[in-house]
């Protein structure tokens, strides 16, 4: 430490000394001792002088000189004692950590020893722990067997009592102890067992041969004898009957005096018993008001009083009206009838529903399966009040019933399977929802062993109930299904009027009908027969008979019939004498059902997919089934439309055609040369009503017909209208007005093509305007036009200058060639 201050002092002094006059380096301050530096810095001071002129005197630098001196003595002493005390420390420190290690080796070496000790100790307490694992589980198992032993040797004695008792009356004191019929109960249930259990294994053994052979048949059936264990069952049966009784009386005494708590005490003895719970359960049930209060009894008989009063009503109506009003009458006061049914129902469903929740509040309390207590009153309610309720609203429907009361008893049969299977929810809930069932086969608190395990028999789900009660009224559903669309159908096409042709109105109305009986077959039949039933009102009709209820035999037969009477119609305008009014109107009619006929189709198939597919999904067979149907309708369908499309060209071919020949007049073409000029500026009249008559005919297609089938008409109809101009053309002959005339009236028809929008009709017409000009120039000219500027055959040429009325007179060149010589090649 004092020589680092000496150094530090040594670099401070230096570098003052250097900073006043640089006299000396670094290396001499690190070099030379404090004196040297001292001497050095002096010489040089006292050599030169000092700043402003004055030299210092020598004596103050020897007496400083001398001072560093001592003080470098003085700084020595410090350093030898410095070093001294540091090294007496070092050598304390040493030793002082040569004791620390040893005294660390000792204690890790005791550490070592310390932890073989405690894993010696952990394996001995593990030891020691299992063993006393095994010694608590043997005697456990010891407990066990001891309790199972007393308990044998328990029921061992009561058993060797009933083996050896005459009647009840000499078993011991527990079984005739009022205060302890819970335990005689479940002491009696558990021999029972036993017995039992021993008899079949006796049995066993003697089907097997390994035991005593049976006793031959026809020695009779003699009594038991006392000590064996057949007498022992007798007893304990004869013993169950009087505790069942005794049991049952003490429930009846506290039922009279509403004493749930004494009510739930027999409760819990009788759940003994196999359908111990079950025999007070319905006592319990049969207890009740709704049961035994005559007002509640009342419903079956109110219904056969409205329903009377209704018949009656119906049949004063009938006899004092016509039979449209009749009709109209009997359904009203059939309505009446169903309504004050519905009311009815809706208030005893409401009054029963009421009496079980406030029942399911008393069971709870009382029985130990209250679930499955409540599920067999449900079932109770559903087969004498609800059954007999459905019975007397859902009356059998008299075979002379008309569609309107038909669909009025269907919709009732939806009405009250709907209000009944509502019951059957909310009840369900009452009986525990979709657990309750299980819930209730789990012991009550305070029961011995296997209480309440098969104490009431399995009852059916309360949701499956009302497909049981509605299973007799919904039977014949589906032929009243089928009977009201079928009259429905046969109403409706009366009123049409046969021949009438075909209604979209009716055909949307048949649809609408369809998915209301879908809507009740969705509801109203079984999950096993819904996907059938749906196929019948679709697609019923086979090979060798028709349903007309089912909606393809109805849309094919109206459909089809309206085709074909707009088909007949057209025949008869065709046949009739020509009227073009009438003549038109048949033309649009038949139009006007081959367009309904697609969209009816089409209707058909988005009514399959939207209402009635869904119901089909799970039955391959049904669907394909409803799939070939609608096929084969919409190929009937297309077929029809094509023919009746057919049919509408056919006749206006047929009509314009006639309209040429009778109003196109020889002198049209070849006027005489005392008649006036004809006109060039318009058309001739059987030009104009030809095409007037095509015209009203694209008009009423346009009307009527739409996409594909508008366009095939048109091309189809231009086709035709072109192979008749071809034909009336080669009826007349032609001078060159009247082949001015004629190329006038093919300009014409020109126009009447360009609205059917067929190019090929409007190029056949354009060829047969340029074809005209072989019909007007001079016979000199025929070659060059045909050849240079037509550009055709001399064959085809030929077939229209042969209708040149020169065609036999004119000569053409020097040689005087005919017409025909010059263009058959001869």
């Amino acid at each position: 430490m004092a020589a680092e201050a000496r150094t530090r002092h040594k670099e401070a002094a230096a570098k003052g000394l250097a900073a006043a006059g640089q006299l000396v380096e670094l290396q001499d301050v690190t070099r030379l001792s404090t004196a040297e530096l001292v001497a050095q810095v002096a010489g040089h001071t006292l050599a030169s002088p000092a700043k402003g002129g004055a030299a210092q005197p020598a004596a103050s630098v020897q007496q400083l000189l001398e001072r560093f001196e001592m003080c470098d003595r003085e700084l020595a002493k410090l350093q030898q004692q410095v070093d001294l005390r540091a090294e007496r420390l070092r050598r304390e420190v040493g030793t002082q950590e040569a004791g620390h290690a040893a005294q660390l080796a000792g204690l890790e070496a005791q550490w070592a020893g310390v932890r073989q000790g405690l894993g010696e100790v952990e394996g001995r307490m593990t030891g020691v722990t299992q063993a006393a694992t095994k010694v608590g589980n043997r005697l456990h198992n010891a407990e066990l067997y001891r309790r199972r032993a007393l308990d044998a040797i328990e029921k061992i004695n009561c058993l060797q009592e009933f083996a050896h008792a005459r009647d009840p009356s000499s078993l011991p004191p527990l079984f005739h102890d009022d205060s302890r019929l819970a335990e005689a109960a479940a002491m009696t249930a558990r021999l029972l067992g036993v017995a039992q259990e021993l008899l079949s294994s006796r049995e066993l053994q003697r089907t097997s041969g390994l035991g005593e052979p049976a006793a031959r048949a026809g020695g009779g059936a003699a009594a038991p004898e006392l000590g064996t264990l057949e007498n022992a069952v007798e007893q304990l049966e004869l013993y169950r009957n009087v505790l069942d009784n005794r049991v049952v009386s003490r429930f009846d005494a506290a039922l009279s005096r509403q004493d749930l708590p004494a009510m739930a005490d027999c409760a819990r003895i009788m759940a003994e018993f196999s359908r111990g719970e079950a025999i007070l359960v319905q006592r319990y049930i049969s207890t009740r008001p709704m049961f035994t209060n005559l007002r509640e009894l009342q419903f079956v008989a109110q219904q056969q009083q409205q329903q009377q009063q209704a018949a009656v009503a119906a049949a004063a109506a009938a006899s004092t009206a016509g039979a449209g009003s009749a009709e109209a009458a009997a359904a009203e006061a059939e309505a009446a009838a169903d309504l004050a049914a519905l009311r009815g129902l809706s208030g005893l469903y409401k009054g029963i529903l009421g009496a079980m929740r406030d029942e399911a509040v008393v069971i709870e309390q009382v029985f130990p399966s209250p679930y499955r207590a409540m599920a067999q009153y449900a079932q109770r309610v559903f087969e004498q009040k609800v059954q007999a309720a459905v019975d007397a609203v859902l009356r059998p429907v008299p075979p002379s019933a008309s569609h309107s009361q038909l669909r009025a008893r269907l919709r009732l049969m939806a009405e009250v399977y709907r209000k009944t299977r509502a019951l059957a929810e909310d009840l369900q809930e009452l009986c525990g929802g979709e657990s309750g069932g299980a819930a209730a086969g789990t012991p009550a608190a305070g029961v011995g062993p296997g209480a309440g395990v098969g104490s009431l028999p399995a009852v059916p789900r309360v949701r499956d109930m009302a497909d049981v009660v509605c299973a007799e009224a919904l039977e014949p559903y589906l032929g009243l299904e089928l009977r009201w669309l079928a009259g429905l159908y046969e109403g409706r096409a009366a009123a049409l009027g046969r021949g009438c042709g075909l209604s979209m109105e009716l055909l949307l109305d048949l649809l609408a009908a369809n998915e209301e009986a879908a809507t009740h077959c969705a509801l109203l039949s079984p999950p096993a027969l819904l996907a059938a039933n749906t196929r019948q009102l679709f697609h019923a009709s086979t090979r060798k008979q028709a349903n007309t209820g089912c909606l393809l035999e109805q849309v094919a037969t109206h459909l089809l019939l309206g085709l074909g009477a707009a088909m007949e119609a057209a025949t008869r305008a065709l046949l009739a004498p020509f009227r073009p009014q009438q003549l038109l109107d048949a033309q649009t009619a038949a139009a006007a059902a081959a367009q309904a006929g697609s969209p009816g189709g089409a209707a058909v198939q988005q009514h399959y997919q939207r209402v009635l597919a869904p119901h089909l999904a799970g039955s391959g067979a049904e669907a394909r089934a409803c799939g070939a149907g609608l096929a084969a309708l919409v190929r009937a369908v297309d077929e029809r439309v094509a023919a009746a499309l057919q049919r509408c060209l056919g006749l206006l071919r047929s009509q314009a055609d006639m309209t040429l020949v009778v109003e196109q007049q020889r002198g049209d073409f070849c006027p005489g040369e005392a008649a006036p000029p004809p006109s060039l500026d318009e058309p001739t009249p059987a030009a104009v009503a030809v095409c007037a008559l095509m015209g009203a005919a694209v008009d009423a297609a346009e009307q009527h017909l739409h996409g594909p089938n508008l366009a095939a008409f048109l091309a189809e109809l231009g086709r035709r209208t072109c192979a008749l101009l071809d034909a009336h053309q080669q009826r007349f002959v032609f001078s060159p007005l009247g082949a001015l005339r004629w190329k006038r009236d093919l300009a014409e028809y020109a126009a009447l093509a360009a609205r059917l929008h067929s190019p090929p009709a409007r190029r056949h017409l354009d060829d047969m305007q340029a074809h005209v000009n072989m019909l007007i120039v001079a016979p000199g000219s025929l070659l060059a036009l045909v050849d240079s500027s037509l550009r055709i055959p001399h064959a085809a040429a030929l077939a229209i200058i042969q209708l040149r009325e020169d065609f036999r007179t004119a000569r053409v060149g020097e040689g005087g060639a005919t017409l025909s010589a010059l263009f058959s090649g001869e």
